[in-house]
């Protein structure tokens, strides 16, 4: 079945076709009639030569000639009409473009059946070639639908191989956006499962607290002991939740991790100035040691405030567990490519099992010591996404005594 479009050009094709063979049968005719002319001429001449007695090697030395003898062919047409032949000669001519003008007209004529007929089927056969390839095209359309991205072809010229290939590159992206949707949806479930589960705790306590001093004859002795572990439980609350914003944000991409250029020294400076009052309750000493010249003025690329958050994350870290009139030690050292920075403490050290588990969402390790003091175990998981967001990383180790947090900032 022609479609339409098809039709259309197929009555154009053959109306210009007609067009072109009429100009060629009517330039044939044109030059059969002026043959036809000429030859009915050279007769005359050559009858006007016979009249006036030529020999026959002149006759022939004039016919090869092709001269032009106005005499003799007025001549030759007196000639004609004594002898009774010019209306002979009028029907021989005319018998003679009538045959021409059928035979030539009818291989013409033919001519233009075969050609149209042969583009009616090539396009024809283009429409049905065409109709195929938007059956293909629809099948994978069809696909896509059902969650099937894989697009069968070959790599080839022509537009249909093109086309093909780049439904090829939207059933890529397609499958890379529905991967990407559905760890989406397994992070959410993820995170509302932690959630909870951090939620829960602190929310029990506090209830069993408040439903304490509600109803029971309590001293003032216990009813500050409950108040002061609400208090506790409503901070522990407070700070769970500035942490699941904070993760939230980030793997939703609300956090925005800008790289600019900017001094690393003010950066760290304002990371030890957000914890230096817990620091200082315990009698923790903070030292900065620069390993290499120039740091304190070098300016490299960075986020500020989100690199700042990281820092600090890690030095609350050292605050919490370590113990009284110890020491923080923060280095950097400047490499071809990268700039580290070491955070060293004193405290209780971490279990070489644990070195890739804390920097997973929620995890707080298993050590007596950590299960004493509060926490949400978001600080690590934030700071290895806020680094890892800008090209950083970070790792751990032992010290000397306690831990060694390392962190690589990308100098490119």
């Amino acid at each position: 079945m022609i479609g339409k479009r098809e039709k259309i050009g197929w009555v154009k094709f053959s109306v210009c076709t007609a067009a072109i063979l009429l100009c060629i049968f009517g330039y044939a005719l044109f030059s059969e009639d002026r043959r036809l002319i000429r030859e009915e001429k050279q007769l005359q001449e050559t009858a006007g030569m016979l009249e006036e007695g030529k020999t026959k090697e002149e006759i022939l030395y004039h016919i090869f000639q092709e001269d032009d003898e106005k005499a003799l062919e007025k001549k030759g047409k007196q000639f004609f009409v004594r002898a009774g032949f010019e209306e002979e000669t009028k029907a021989r001519y005319q018998s003679r473009m009538v045959q021409y003008i059928v035979h030539t007209g009818g291989a013409l004529l033919g001519a233009y059946l075969l050609i149209t007929a042969a583009a009616y089927i090539w396009t024809r056969e283009t429409s049905r070639r065409r109709e195929q390839e938007f059956e293909q095209f629809g099948s994978v359309i069809e696909q896509f639908y059902t969650g099937n991205y894989q697009v069968p072809y070959k790599e080839e010229e022509g537009m249909k191989s093109q086309l093909f290939s780049r439904l090829n590159s939207l059933g890529k992206r397609l499958e890379v956006q529905e991967k990407r949707i559905q760890d989406e949806k397994e992070t959410t479930k993820s995170l509302v499962t932690d959630i909870s589960h951090q939620l829960k705790t602190p929310v029990t306590s506090l209830k069993m607290c408040l439903e304490l001093l509600e109803e029971e004859e309590l001293s003032k002795e216990e009813q500050k002991e409950f108040l002061g572990q609400a208090v506790g439980q409503t901070r522990r609350l407070d700070s769970l939740t500035k942490a699941l914003i904070n993760i939230s944000r980030m793997e939703t991409g609300m956090i925005s991790v800008k790289k600019i250029h900017a001094p690393i020294m003010d950066t760290v400076a304002q990371a030890v100035s957000s914890v230096y009052g817990k620091a200082q309750e315990k009698n923790i000493e903070m030292e900065v040691v620069k390993n290499s010249d120039g740091i304190a003025d070098m300016a490299i690329p960075h986020d500020p405030h989100w690199t700042r958050e990281a820092i600090a994350n890690i030095l609350e870290n050292a605050v919490k567990y370590s113990g009284r009139d110890t020491c923080i030690q923060i280095r950097m050292m400047r490499r071809t490519s990268f700039l580290r920075i070491e955070i060293e403490d004193q405290g209780i050290g971490i279990d070489s099992r644990d070195y890739s588990k804390i920097f997973q969402r929620f995890y707080r390790g298993t050590a007596p010591q950590v299960k004493k003091e509060d926490g949400s175990g978001v600080g690590l998981y934030l700071t290895r996404s806020i680094l890892e967001a800008q090209g950083g990383s970070i790792s751990v180790s032992a010290g000397k005594q306690g831990s060694i947090f390392k962190i690589h900032l990308s100098l490119l």
